[in-house]
């Protein structure tokens, strides 16, 4: 797949937004290809490096399959310290990516269910590739507030804390609401309905305030 025209807009933004020559030239690089495994393999990436998740709780992993077409990508154009896009958006190269979704909220937490997230927001907010759906062979993309779910050690249980009431009335007032892929369809907001979409979008500033235009907050 062609990213020609998304990087170049890209670095045109960065440009605009005070970066010299040498630091837009190298923003977007070759990535090792060590860490491309963090891609190819999310198995063997999380069932290791997760701080949540054992291997056992992890073991659906092996049926994703990231499309080379992310893949290339960050093969030849992996984020290394740009600053915030347009809409506040931060993208992450591929070691801050395996660190976020072994760590961090609610990353860390989704990661089971075949989100991955890829960039944050200046809120802390982030931003998912979503493995279990694809538009023109890649993942869509999906949105989840900060708390959006959280693990309750009283139940022993990761539970979605931001709901819609729609989906909040459903349950009683002292009964959790067990994260689920259902929920997660349910209550995320699609940003994009492929990974490309989304970075023409995020390249063409199309994102003005992307945590006003998407999240429930």
């Amino acid at each position: 797949m062609d990213y020609s025209t998304i990087i170049n807009n890209f670095q045109l933004s960065l440009e605009r937004n005070g970066m010299d020559f040498h630091e837009v030239k190298v923003a977007f690089r070759e990535a090792d290809l060590v860490d491309l495994n963090y891609l190819r393999d999310l198995y063997g990436t999380y069932s290791k490096s997760s701080l949540f998740y054992n291997e056992e709780d992890l073991k659906d992993l092996k049926k994703y399959v990231i499309p080379e077409s992310v893949v290339d990508f960050y093969r030849v154009f992996e984020p290394h310290h740009i600053p915030l896009l347009s809409g506040g958006i931060g993208l992450m190269a591929l070691e801050s990516i395996k660190m976020e979704n072994s760590s961090a909220s609610p990353s860390m937490y989704l990661i089971k269910y075949g989100l991955l997230t890829i960039a944050t927001t200046i809120g802390g907010h982030v931003i998912c590739l979503d493995l279990n759906t694809t538009n023109h062979n890649q993942p869509r993309v999906v949105m989840a507030e900060q708390s959006f779910c959280s693990y309750n050690e009283d139940l022993d249980v990761v539970e979605c804390v931001l709901v819609p009431d729609e989906i909040a009335e459903n349950y009683a007032d002292d009964e959790p609401i067990v994260l689920s892929y259902d929920l997660i369809k349910q209550c995320l907001p699609e940003i994009a309905a492929s990974f490309h979409e989304f970075l023409e979008k995020l390249s063409s500033e199309s994102y003005e305030n992307i945590e006003d235009d998407f999240l429930i907050i």
